[in-house]
């Protein structure tokens, strides 16, 4: 009997804390947007851990710099229409790996001026926990998913 309890607290106490990392990971993923609807570059950069992947269809990215970071993320927001507005999260899929290590699904929408959608994308974030903060390490932005 005793052997039950300690099975379902093991389980209740292991949900609380992988609810906890998800709630800190989803808290992360939220300042990152935020900054990135500000354009504000030194905060964008506080969201990742270097060195930094980013990988698209066209190239593989490796940073190992703030300044390098900066420049990326100058060119990906300079080059969004004059009518961007903000970015909004569809659907954040979060997979704890370790204590340290997650990867998040998340698909997104980016709207203009008067509330209307004009793009809808996603991302595989990866992140590390650093001195008990979430963190970006790698990128893989796109577009849709080809399921084969």
């Amino acid at each position: 009997m005793i052997k039950k309890y300690l099975v379902l607290i093991l389980c209740f106490s292991f949900q609380q804390l992988e609810s906890a990392e998800k709630s800190e990971i989803l808290l992360a993923m939220d300042k990152y947007n935020e900054a990135f609807i500000l354009a504000d570059y030194d905060q964008i950069i506080e969201n990742f851990t270097f060195p930094v992947s980013i990988i698209t269809s066209e190239r593989m990215l490796s940073i190992d710099t703030k300044f390098g970071l900066q420049f990326v993320y100058k060119k990906i927001r300079g080059d969004l229409p004059e009518f961007y507005s903000y970015s909004k999260w569809n659907n954040i899929d979060i997979q704890v790996m370790d204590k340290n290590i997650a990867i998040v699904r998340a698909s997104f929408s980016r709207y203009d001026k008067d509330e209307k959608k004009f793009y809808d994308g996603s991302g595989i974030y990866q992140l590390k926990k650093i001195d008990k903060v979430w963190k970006i390490f790698s990128l893989i932005p796109f577009q849709s998913i080809e399921k084969l």
